[in-house]
C-alpha cells in the first residue's frame, strides 16, 4: 500500500489520483476477501458426530439447496417443523447432531432444517426460513430458532413474520426485538457454563419475550455445547461432554416442541425418563410469569 502511494506521488495529478484510488480499491478488496474467506471457512462440523447421525437407521438426513434437513419419519400435516439458523462462523452441518437429538426427543414426527447461510452468517440470509417453509408446505406447525447470532436472527425474522410460526426457539441467544405480544410460544435454552453470551444483556432482553416464555438453563453446558464444532474462544469449561451437552439441549427442545409449546404455560416440575429432572428456580430478572428451569447434567 505504501509503495503504491509513493509511486502515485511521483506521477502527474490525474494519474496520481487514479493510481492512489486503485491502490485503495485493491486494499479494500484484499481485506474484504480475507474476511469473506475467514467466515466461509467456518468452524466444524465434527465429522464423526455427523457420521454417527447418518448411520442411525431411525434418522434421515437430506441435503437441499436451502440447508440440511433432519427427520425421523415421513413429513405430513402432523409433523412439527423447526427452521434453525446457525451461529456466526459456524458451518451449518455442525448442528446436524443437535437436530438429531431434538428429533429423537420429540414425541411427534419432527423435521429440523438447519439453514445453510452465505459465509456462515445468518445475517446474510435473514429470510431464508421462508424458502424452507415453501419447500415443505405439508408441515402443519412451524417454529423458528437458532444458536447464538442465529437465534437473534430467528427472533428478528419471527418478529416480522409471527403469523407464519407457532413458536420461537432460542439457543444461547436473546431477542433484540419485542415479541412479547406476538402470540408466539417461546423457549430459551441457556448453558450454565456459557462464557460467550452477554449474560446481562440476555437477562435484560427477557422483557422482549412473552410473559409465559420458558427459560431453561442447562448445568454443565457451554456455548459450543449447542453444536458439534469444537471449542470456542472465550467460552467457559463444560462439565458435560459434547455428546451429553447436545443430548441435553435436544431433550429440552424436542420435548417442548412435541408438546406444541403448551408446557410454557406451566411451571410444574416435570421428570423426563432417563434424561434428568427439570426443577423450578429463580435465576434473576425475567418477564413476569415466566419460568426459569435448571436442568442438572
Amino acid at each position: 500500500m505504501r509503495e503504491a502511494e509513493g509511486i502515485a506521488h511521483r506521477l502527474p495529478g490525474p494519474r496520481r489520483l487514479a493510481v492512489a484510488g486503485g491502490a485503495i480499491v485493491l486494499f479494500v478488496a484484499i481485506v474484504g476477501g480475507g474476511a469473506a474467506a475467514y467466515f466461509a471457512a467456518g468452524m466444524g462440523p465434527d465429522a464423526d458426530a455427523v457420521a454417527a447421525v447418518e448411520a442411525d437407521p431411525d434418522i434421515t438426513v437430506d441435503r437441499t439447496a436451502v440447508g440440511t434437513a433432519v427427520r425421523d419419519g415421513p413429513v405430513t400435516a402432523s409433523t412439527v417443523g423447526l427452521v434453525y439458523y446457525p451461529g456466526a462462523r459456524v458451518a451449518h452441518e455442525s448442528y446436524v447432531p443437535t437436530a438429531a437429538e431434538i428429533v429423537a426427543a420429540s414425541d411427534r414426527v419432527a423435521l429440523v432444517v438447519v439453514v445453510d447461510a452465505p459465509l456462515n452468517l445468518a445475517v446474510l440470509a435473514p429470510d431464508r426460513a421462508d424458502r424452507v417453509r415453501e419447500r415443505h408446505p405439508e408441515v402443519g406447525v412451524w417454529a423458528v430458532g437458532g444458536h447464538s447470532l442465529g437465534g437473534a436472527m430467528a427472533c428478528r425474522h419471527a418478529a416480522e413474520n409471527a403469523a407464519a410460526y407457532e413458536a420461537l426457539v432460542l439457543h444461547a441467544a436473546y431477542c433484540d426485538r419485542d415479541v412479547s405480544d406476538s402470540g408466539l410460544d417461546v423457549l430459551s435454552v441457556l448453558g450454565g457454563a456459557d462464557g460467550v453470551i452477554d449474560a446481562e444483556r440476555e437477562r435484560a432482553s427477557r422483557a422482549n419475550l412473552p410473559a409465559d416464555a420458558r427459560i431453561v438453563k442447562l448445568d454443565g453446558v457451554n456455548h459450543a455445547g449447542f453444536g458439534a464444532y469444537g471449542p470456542q474462544r472465550g467460552d467457559g469449561p463444560a462439565s458435560l461432554s459434547p455428546d451429553a451437552s447436545r443430548e441435553a439441549v435436544g431433550n429440552a427442545t424436542g420435548t417442548w416442541l412435541s408438546e406444541g409449546g403448551a408446557a410454557t404455560r406451566s411451571v410444574e416440575p416435570r421428570l423426563v425418563p432417563d434424561r434428568g429432572a427439570w426443577s423450578v428456580a429463580d435465576r434473576g430478572p425475567r418477564s413476569p410469569g415466566s419460568a426459569v428451569l435448571v436442568v442438572a447434567g
